[in-house]
């Protein structure tokens, strides 16, 4: 792309200007300069096609041009998830003159951060023909950004780890006292059956405890996956009791209905958590939190709300338009950064959607977070009709194709982790399987002994900190009664799996993958 404008309505001279007089006001080379590390550009309207670009600085990498010129719009190198919001941002009749996204830089899908300064050009007629510009590299203040937001994450994360180690200490206590009551000789059968019933549940408590703390201390943005919202909000609970005065109450209404949506759980999780830390802050002992989830058409498209409201003391008129603003906090103590609001809002707006501040009519302050949802896909059955047109020649199989089965698969679940909630585990209990979910390795491989020639193979969830998960898949690659092992990997790539584990198992993919689409595999796999 040469760097002469070549946009027909607007003469070298007003270009000039207009770049000069970005959104405030800029009038200077030198104000100019202070925006940062940038680019100058000018897009032709209506359909906002690149008409002229600065190359003379190099905020950008050398492919960023390059996809500059295979491009017949400027929408196209706006994310996805964003791009929406940018074409309602620069429509005219309600025009931003700043705004935060990210761009595309190369064909590798790449992004980077960006802050657009821009105005709308107008001919002699006052006529709109083009938008002018500086974009700015964003990408050190969107780095500290997620620094600051990691350690106030931190923060509250040891404020949770405080309570379950609290309780945590407690329950050993408790199983501690119970062994030395029973240990002595002479104890009756009847009592000490109790109290190793006791123990067993104290056991098992300590055993969730443990594992909350390690979730809490190593969570950390991990990879979208695909999710009901309003099961994911009824998930937070028992973390947020966590974070909040042992007297608090928690309401969570759903809305009747699924609520598919694309997202990063841990980062949602963060956001919830930063706004009961805000709720605990305001409220004090006698917090009254309530989340309700429901959905709403905007523009044409599904979107998921969430509203997130306490029986604070609500916001103050002047606090509603900086509440979002990073650092800018109502609380006036060190301790409180102001970053909370400010995660959340980054948070709604990468996904595409957005928050709003209020008040309750009655009492409390209330968060509204509007999500995209995604659209309803059409069940696809497991296995292709026996009377499905091919879509193209093809030769005849070797083999004899396998009819496809009546009944659902029968599998056993491995699973480090809770996954009672999981997309896939939900889609195979709706589907009808015969599933057996087993905590332990040594459990698993005793039903595989026992009722190895009645099961379609196992099924192993391998959880990133999971050491258990490779020694298993290697028993069950010698086991005489296991013919197939599939693997769903939980927060890690596939690529990381070792070659025996992907040797062993017919079948490996991403948990992060659509549960329409694992099912269909899975039953396929274990025909």
């Amino acid at each position: 792309m040469n760097n002469q404008p070549i946009c027909s309505h607007v003469p070298a001279n007003d270009l000039n200007a207009a770049i000069r007089e970005l959104a405030g006001n800029v009038t200077d080379e030198a104000k100019l300069a202070s925006l940062g590390p940038g680019i100058s550009y000018l897009l032709e309207l209506p359909g906002r096609a690149p008409r002229y670009f600065s190359q003379t600085e190099s905020a950008f990498p050398p492919a960023f041009y390059k996809l500059l010129d295979a491009i017949t719009s400027w929408d196209e190198l706006v994310v996805e998830t964003q791009r929406e919001a940018y074409q309602t941002a620069v429509a005219l009749d309600r025009f931003e003159a700043e705004a935060r996204y990210r761009i595309q830089v190369n064909r590798r899908g790449e992004t980077l951060p960006v802050v657009d300064y821009r105005s709308v050009v107008r001919d002699e007629n006052g006529q709109a023909v083009a938008i002018a510009g500086r974009l700015v590299d964003d990408s050190f203040r969107t780095v500290a950004f997620d620094a600051l937001a990691r350690r106030s994450w931190k923060e509250i994360a040891t404020s949770m780890t405080r309570r379950y180690l609290h309780d945590f200490n407690n329950t050993i206590a408790g199983i501690y006292s119970l062994s030395e009551l029973y240990a002595e000789p002479g104890s009756d059968p009847q009592s000490t059956a109790e109290a190793m019933g006791h123990i067993r549940d104290c056991s098992i408590r300590a055993q969730d405890l443990t594992k909350k703390i390690r979730h809490l201390t190593t969570l950390e943005a991990g990879q979208n996956g695909y999710f009901d919202l309003g099961t994911l909000v009824e998930e937070q609970k028992e973390y947020m009791e966590a974070l909040l005065p042992k007297g608090a109450a928690i309401t969570v209404e759903l809305a009747p209905g699924q609520h598919p949506i694309q997202l990063d759980a841990n980062q949602f999780r963060q956001v919830i958590l930063h706004l009961t830390g805000n709720t605990a802050d305001a409220c004090g002992e006698d917090a009254q939190v309530k989340i309700a989830v429901s959905s709403t058409t905007l523009e044409g498209r599904a979107c998921g709300v969430i509203e997130f409201s306490d029986n604070g003391s609500g916001f103050k008129p002047e606090d509603l338009e900086r509440a979002t603003t990073a650092f800018y906090s109502t609380k006036g103590s060190e301790n409180h950064p102001g970053l909370g609001l400010s995660i959340a809002e980054k948070f709604a707006t990468e996904l595409g959607g957005s928050i709003t501040l209020g008040n309750n009519p009655d009492k409390g302050a209330q968060v509204r977070i509007v999500l995209p949802l995604l659209e309803r896909e059409t069940k696809e059955p497991a296995v292709p009709a026996a009377d499905a047109a091919p879509a193209a020649p093809k030769k005849a199989p070797v083999a004899k194709a396998t009819a496809p089965r009546s009944t659902p698969p029968k599998i056993l679940i491995y699973t480090w982790e809770d996954i009672t909630r999981h997309p896939l585990l939900i889609a195979m209990q709706n589907a009808g399987w015969d599933t057996r979910v087993h905590l332990e390795p040594g459990l698993l491989l005793l039903d595989l002994l026992q009722d190895g020639p009645q099961l379609d193979g196992v099924l192993v969830f391998k959880s990133a900190l999971d050491e258990k998960a490779d020694p298993l898949v290697s028993e069950l690659g010698h086991a005489r009664n296991c013919d197939k092992v599939a693997l769903i990997a939980l927060g890690e790539s596939v690529d990381a799996l070792s070659v025996s584990t992907k040797r062993i198992c017919g079948l490996v993919a991403a948990g992060s993958s659509k549960p329409s689409a694992l099912l269909n595999k899975l039953a396929a796999y274990f025909n």
